[in-house]
């Protein structure tokens, strides 16, 4: 830009810095959810348990047949 035209904007639009803390409606932390964010969260709390206990049982199951494996030999 030329002619100082930077400078005459700058002085009509200035910047203006506000704070984060000034917005009140802005929360850090959600307070209330909603049915789908609830039905979302449970989902994936429930299949994440399914998923350790397939792991577990999977993991228990050679365990116990490596053992009989070696009873038999």
């Amino acid at each position: 830009m030329d002619n100082r035209a930077y400078e005459k904007y700058k002085q009509e639009n200035p910047d203006v810095y506000t704070p984060l803390s000034t917005y009140d409606y802005v929360d850090q932390f959600v307070h209330q959810l909603t049915n789908a964010e609830l039905v979302v969260c449970v989902a994936a709390v429930v299949l994440a348990v399914f998923a350790l206990y397939k792991i577990f049982t999977k993991a228990k199951s050679k365990r116990k047949d490596k053992h009989s494996d070696d009873q038999q030999e």
